[in-house]
């Protein structure tokens, strides 16, 4: 699914609901390169690294069994390998995604449009080697949400959206920051500023 254009030439897999196509003549995938590493028995890969997985991430993980659990480059760190095609597109929105967040607007509602939410939740398991759940909570709702979309860029905005609940529990660490803090709105970058006069840098960055 990651490898698009390293196994597929380019091909976008049907998984990818919505994505930003790249091609060699666009160049490179800015955000695998950013993210990725250059791993030289895979040829096709490029990156500087800046997304380390720690263990207590792959922990996480209920059993070896999960096929997440494995989909990992390790040298002297480990990086997630969805990172790592150079020329791989980037999805905005995947299939996946769209299962997970019917099973949870479905549970915190009470309703089962399209499908019950321990369905949903037994679907995304089933695909990556996962018994099925005889039942279903918010909390099994939300951790196979984490570790389904881990390094896609969801974390931060379920992170506020849940008011810091996104394994069952706090989503931050004992010294990270609240789920409101200022700290997890981006600063409006300078030029905007110094283009339109009227705008308001966000709280913590004046």
């Amino acid at each position: 699914m990651f490898y698009n254009f390293i196994n597929f030439g380019g091909v976008a897999p049907l998984e990818y609901v919505f994505y930003m196509r790249m091609t060699q003549q666009d160049g490179t995938n800015g955000l695998n390169t950013y993210y990725g590493q250059t791993v030289s028995s895979i040829p096709g890969t490029a990156g500087r690294g800046d997304l380390d997985v720690q263990t207590a991430f792959l922990n996480l993980h209920e059993s070896t069994a999960d096929f997440r659990r494995g989909f990992f480059i390790v040298t002297n760190r480990r990086l997630t390998q969805k990172h790592i095609d150079r020329y791989g597109h980037v999805p905005v929105i995947r299939l996946s995604e769209m299962y997970l967040t019917r099973a949870e607007a479905n549970f915190r509602l009470g309703s089962t449009t399209g499908d019950t939410p321990l369905n949903d939740i037994n679907l995304i398991r089933n695909r990556v080697g996962l018994a099925n759940l005889a039942v279903v909570d918010l909390a099994a709702i939300l951790t196979e949400r984490s570790l389904e979309l881990a390094f896609e860029g969801h974390r931060l905005h379920d992170i506020k959206r849940t008011q810091g609940v996104t394994l069952g529990t706090s989503a931050t660490t004992p010294n990270g920051p609240a789920w409101d803090s200022p700290k997890l709105i981006l600063p409006i970058p300078l030029r905007e500023i110094e283009v339109n006069k009227k705008l308001v840098q966000n709280e913590g960055y004046q």
